[in-house]
């Protein structure tokens, strides 16, 4: 009853913010004109701050002019513009003119760009529909081009995250425009704990997109410019220029405003979700209060035997092929850090399952990370790879994730190989010995056993490396259609294994996303035909693969001579 008067009060709220509003065209401007702009400073409540008209930079981006204006009051003077106040609604004579959205580095004034009005009201005809398939566009913040106006950082509160993850993460947020900062955030499931706003959605209320909720929280603050009906524009600039993309919007409490040299920035959380964002275009953000976005289930189980301890942490988060996999890499490295609770050197074991709209994907692998539980998301990348294909977006159900962490250090080094004849003979099969040196252990001999080929001109001696899984080629052709690339990722050789790769003097094909080795003559005289474009040479490798208790480094390579038929 509490969650269905909630939206009877947002919706109601929304049709009170709708409103038609005057509006003035760049064209319409001249210097010195004065007017105000509306943000929010503390709690939800938009305060007024005064601007003027510094004059109209034409075509400042593609189609699209910028408008130049200075501030002052709200301690503006002091803290110059505010990164979070993108979208703020900016007005001359009471119509509204934009939002304002840039800024320039180490300005001692005031000063700010503002997106034209009439271009984020052309978003709204935008259609809306299924994701988009397309990357972030990264775009640089680092305030190395003080001439250059950009889009002012997006704030991105992060709840629940430690310090260091959120260190680890920065600069990778940072590309996209979001400046990470400790936060705040529901916990529990998604949107039930998020409270009743203070107040309605207005121009120059706070609007926040969530990009992870639950146990852990990530959410974007930038302020709302115009609201039209169930629609409303923000922001000013691209969040991330993902297009058609869906993410929980929430009404946002600002905090406080942290006052610095470099850049200030609000300080806030959600406390009601108010629809969708449905759109990420150049001039603005859009926002559906009658959509709910689709968003991926997220569960993290982690145990460590050493100290017994055991957490879960259950989260949704955004479906994009860019956003997904780095939030789920951060979410696994934060659970595997508060878990192992530990800075001594950790092994940590990870299976993933990734249920998608036809099958089931699992991969597992093993890390060890010197600093203890901070493991680097980077490391996790590989088990991350279903969001990115070249051959579209599959549809993402759900994800589950099983972690063990113990404070031991499971790794051995790959000294060297050899074999224990100095000649062998085609069709026998030969031991070759690899000798392991496990930390803080004494050396141990492995065997994998190899069946020897015939010599011929060009090969005359068995050639083996030994290599660790982590830096071992897949034994897969380049894949040729989604399954065959979901089959790549499962089939990607574990840090844990030991590979050999035996050189043969025959020739392979691949052959519509297939490696075909060891074929007979007369299979390679049908396919190998110059008139097909399906079939390409490939050498002919063989990989015989030892699983171990340890994660591995290192390299080896041996080699003997072959009798001579």
């Amino acid at each position: 009853m509490n969650r269905l008067l909630l939206s009877l009060s947002l919706l109601a709220s929304f049709a009170l913010s709708a409103r038609a509003v005057e509006t003035l065209r760049p064209e319409q401007l001249k210097p010195g004109m004065k007017g105000y702009g509306l943000s929010v400073f503390n709690g939800t409540k938009p305060e007024r701050f005064e601007v003027e008209v510094l004059g109209v930079l034409k075509n400042a981006f593609p189609k699209q002019d910028m408008i130049l204006i200075r501030m002052s009051g709200a301690n503006l003077e002091k803290t110059k513009i505010i990164a979070g106040m993108s979208g703020s609604p900016i007005y001359i004579n009471d119509k509204l003119i934009g939002a304002l959205a840039y800024g320039w580095s180490f300005e001692n004034d005031p000063l700010a760009g503002v997106t034209p009005i009439h271009n984020m009201l052309a978003e709204l005809d935008k259609k809306t529909g299924s994701s988009s398939s397309a990357l972030p566009a990264p775009r640089s913040t680092l305030p190395d081009d003080f001439t250059t106006p950009r889009p002012l950082l997006t704030p991105l509160s992060l709840g629940g995250f430690s310090p260091r993850t959120i260190e680890l993460v920065s600069q990778k947020l940072q590309r996209f425009g979001l400046l990470p900062i400790a936060g705040g955030g529901g916990s529990g499931d998604s949107s039930a704990e998020l409270r009743q706003p203070l107040a309605r959605i207005e121009p120059g209320s706070a609007l926040g997109v969530q990009l992870i909720r639950g146990d852990l929280n990530a959410t974007a603050v930038g302020t709302a410019t115009y609201v039209d009906k169930n629609k409303i524009l923000a922001f000013g600039h691209p969040f991330f220029q993902g297009g058609r993309v869906e993410a929980p919007a929430v009404l946002a409490e600002v905090h406080t405003i942290m006052s610095s040299l470099a850049i200030s920035f609000k300080m806030a959380t959600g406390i009601a979700e108010v629809g969708s964002m449905v759109g990420d275009w150049q001039s603005c953000i859009v926002a559906d209060t009658k959509v709910k976005a689709a968003m991926i289930p997220v569960a993290v189980q982690v145990v460590n035997p050493d100290t017994g301890d055991s957490e879960r942490y259950a989260m949704e988060v955004i479906d994009n092929e860019a956003f997904s996999p780095l939030l789920v890499q951060m979410a696994i490295a934060e659970a595997i850090a508060v878990t192992s609770g530990s800075s001594q050197e950790t092994t940590v074991r990870v299976a993933l399952e990734a249920e998608l709209s036809d099958r089931t994907v699992r991969v597992t692998d093993t890390f060890f990370n010197p600093a203890g539980g901070l493991l680097d998301p980077d490391s996790l990348a590989p088990l991350v790879g279903i969001f990115s294909t070249p051959f579209g977006h599959p549809t993402v159900k759900r994800i589950s994730v099983n972690v063990a962490a113990t404070l031991t250090r499971q790794t051995a080094e790959i000294k060297r190989a050899y074999f224990s004849k100095s000649q062998v003979e085609r069709g026998e099969h030969v031991s070759l010995s690899v000798v392991l040196k496990p930390f803080g252990q004494p050396e141990i001999t492995r065997t994998i056993e190899i069946e020897v080929p015939a010599a011929s001109d060009l090969m005359r001696e068995l050639n083996v490396s030994v290599l660790a899984g982590a830096n071992a080629p897949a034994d897969i052709a380049p894949p040729d259609s989604l399954n065959d690339f979901l089959d790549a990722i499962q089939k990607r050789h574990r840090s844990t294994e030991l590979v050999a790769l035996v050189q043969s003097p025959t020739q392979g094909l691949q052959y519509r996303g297939k490696l075909l080795k060891r074929l007979p003559a007369s299979a390679l005289a049908v396919l190998d035909d110059s008139s097909r474009t399906d079939v390409i040479n490939a050498a002919d490798i063989q990989q015989l693969v030892l699983p171990t208790d340890w994660v591995l480094t290192g390299q080896a390579s041996a080699r003997v001579p072959i009798r001579q038929e």
